[in-house]
């Protein structure tokens, strides 16, 4: 007597997400990140983190501006956000997909800042701004696939 455990799963359905839905998740992913790690220089720099950074102890300081926090908070996550439009043919499974490799990078990048000539203050900074990136944009793109689905 033999049984048949297999289960057969059928690909998802291409999301049934407009262009400007997609881009409205990407885009308030970006602004709530971009805002978020703002905050996080500018609670940083009330604490008394001096916010320099220098590539070697030789070079010369660079100064973590709010300029540069919102250029490196939003750009990538506009990027991910073009990565978003394709993927809707493939389905939910991949923006959850997405979503994760976002939060994993987010994760993973975090020991960056600790490779730097940076006061503890600053390098706990900009490695919480890694941190708040990846969780961003992770809940809003997997809460985005999940309403999509439904």
């Amino acid at each position: 007597m033999s049984t048949d455990t297999s289960v057969t799963t059928r690909p998802s359905a291409p999301l049934q997400v407009s262009a400007a839905t997609t881009w409205r998740t990407g885009l308030v992913a970006a602004g709530i990140a971009g805002l978020a790690n703002l905050v996080v220089l500018a609670v940083a720099g009330a604490l008394g983190a001096d916010l320099l950074v220098r590539q070697t102890p030789d070079a010369a300081a660079n100064e973590v501006t709010f300029g540069m926090v919102a250029v490196m908070s939003v750009a990538p996550i506009v990027l991910a956000t073009v990565v978003l439009l394709v993927l809707r043919r493939w389905g939910a499974w991949a923006w959850r997909a997405l979503a994760a490799v976002g939060l994993a990078l987010g994760l993973l990048t975090v020991p960056m800042p600790f490779a730097v000539d940076a006061t503890t203050g600053t390098q706990v900074a900009l490695a919480t701004m890694h941190v708040v990136a990846g969780v961003v944009w992770f809940v809003l793109v997997r809460r985005a696939a999940s309403d999509a689905t439904r």
